[in-house]
């Protein structure tokens, strides 16, 4: 069981100077439990009858006219306290007037408020019996309702946070979605450039305009350069550009991409940064288009490096191929 919270600590509760963990604690602790309810009640009635009657210190009477009175069932108890304490005071006067010759001993607010409570009649005691419980319910319902818009504030601060991730997550596919089809308009346009430079400098005969300026062909991952398994391209003269589609692992998810094509001696033949990734049939794939005058009847081997966010390069793979001209 918990321990009880001692009178001075409840004060500070019902003055507003205690922190909002502690003011929770108490509130959680009143609600659940009947004990300290009646604490709270008890504490505060002692509360008010000091304010009634002008014993609190300066400083707590600020804090009982700022924050104790900010509630409207509480000023309330406080005019009824009131009106109480003038009941008593006219009461204790009727009993000196009535018998000036007996020696009257201080008596205390709550002596005099009981003394009056039993001269009273029944129709008095039902109405103030009736306003106790009415004063109990209210500070009940008071509670309850602090608790469950405490509740409420908290859920919707959750709900708000997770509609800001998904927002976040939306704007982060968005972007990448943005990026890919930039990508893939500079890879077109990157296509077309070379297209118009190639054909440039000669003019060929009908019969090859005629054919396709344009070669694709796939490399796949895990081909070894030996054992005769490295593909083999075979690109007609007419060919102006060979695209290579360059398959990756689904894991390789990088921010773009940088090839290099080496011939078997090591020396570079083409190399290309700002690639992206896009998706095809087969899974993820990068595409490169190189001149098809580059190439000629050799082996050669494409190395496929990933740039990090943070502007470092890591190997991806390594491809090879062989290029035979008809």
């Amino acid at each position: 069981m918990s321990e009880p919270f001692d009178e001075g600590f409840i004060t500070r509760y019902l003055l507003g100077d205690l922190p909002e963990q502690e003011q929770i604690e108490i509130e959680d602790r009143a609600f659940t439990d009947a004990r300290v309810m009646q604490d709270v009640l008890a504490v505060e009635a002692d509360l008010i009858d000091e304010y009634v009657q002008g014993r609190l210190k300066d400083r707590e009477r600020r804090q009982f006219e700022t924050r104790f009175l900010a509630s409207a069932e509480r000023r309330q108890k406080v005019e009824f306290a009131r009106a109480l304490a003038q009941v008593a005071r006219e009461s204790v006067l009727t009993e000196t007037i009535r018998r000036p010759s007996a020696a009257i001993a201080p008596a205390t607010l709550w002596t005099a408020l009981l003394a009056t409570f039993r001269s009273t009649g029944p129709a008095f005691r039902l109405s103030l019996a009736a306003a106790s419980l009415v004063l109990v319910v209210g500070l009940t319902w008071l509670t309850v309702h602090t608790l469950r818009v405490r509740s409420e504030l908290a859920q919707a601060q959750s709900e708000q946070q997770d509609l800001e991730r998904r927002l976040a997550d939306e704007r982060a596919r968005s972007q990448k979605l943005a990026d890919q089809l930039q990508g893939e308009q500079q890879q077109r346009e990157r296509d077309q450039e070379l297209i118009r430079e190639l054909e440039r400098p000669r003019e060929e005969p009908a019969n090859d305009r005629s054919q396709s300026a344009i070669l694709s062909f796939a490399l796949l991952p895990g081909v070894s350069r030996s054992g005769g398994s490295a593909t083999t391209l075979t690109i007609p003269q007419s060919t102006r550009l060979v695209r290579f589609q360059i398959g990756i692992q689904p894991g390789d998810d990088y921010k773009s991409f940088r090839v290099n094509v080496l011939s078997s001696a090591g020396r570079q033949i083409w190399a290309q940064d700002n690639l992206s990734a896009r998706s095809g049939r087969g899974g993820p794939l990068v595409l490169l288009s190189v001149p098809a005058r580059l190439l000629s009847a050799a082996e050669y081997e494409l190395a496929l490096k990933g740039v990090t966010d943070d502007g470092r390069t890591e190997d991806v793979g390594y491809y090879y191929f062989k290029v035979r001209k008809n």
